[in-house]
């Protein structure tokens, strides 16, 4: 989350300077509302079961991390509000779906509708004693998430990947920190 909270910060930089516009909180806020925006239904299941019913926390992506639906929203955003929404919306929101794509999940189903595997590129997370291979793209058949979920799932997976000093950890704290850096200074500037 500090990771999509830091791109949303940059997203609403870079499109701030882009277009020559003021680094209202609005915007910013936009921006991080835009780069939270694909993980809406995690927040229900996490509310709804805690950390429990692991299947669905594995499964959140299942709504609403489609990439390719993600077009014709920023097209009517384009449309209705102009480019500089438009970007900010997709830099933020793409730059999640890349953000899940790397480290932990199933990955994100890049190219459906026309196929139904999620991809993982360079790095694969698993804290648990049963790592996965180490390769530069992993293709999951959407009909095994569940099956695979059960076999690699840590149940205290927001402990080890969030309550210690791990790497993935360490990235989202740098690029939040960096983020609200880079915002403090473009705050000073203006």
């Amino acid at each position: 989350m500090l990771l999509d909270i830091g791109i949303g910060i940059f997203a609403a930089i870079l499109t701030g300077k882009v277009f020559a516009l003021e680094l209202t909180p609005l915007f910013v806020g936009l921006g991080i509302t835009f780069a939270l925006l694909p993980d809406f239904d995690l927040w229900y299941i996490l509310l709804r079961d805690g950390s429990r019913n692991h299947r669905a926390i594995a499964r959140h992506r299942d709504l609403g991390h489609y990439p390719l639906l993600y077009i014709p929203v920023g097209t009517l955003l384009a449309a209705a509000f102009g480019a500089p929404w438009a970007l900010l919306f997709a830099l933020g929101a793409f730059s999640h779906f890349v953000h899940d794509s790397i480290g932990t999940g199933w990955g994100v189903p890049w190219f459906w509708p026309f196929t139904n595997r999620n991809y993982t590129f360079f790095y694969r997370y698993t804290p648990v004693a049963k790592p996965l291979p180490k390769q530069m793209l992993y293709r999951w058949e959407h009909e095994r998430l569940d099956e695979l979920t059960d076999e690699y799932w840590d149940p205290q997976f927001f402990k080890n990947v969030y309550g210690r000093m791990h790497p993935l950890f360490l990235a989202e704290i740098a690029v939040f920190v960096t983020a609200l850096l880079v915002l403090w200074r473009a705050s000073l500037a203006a």
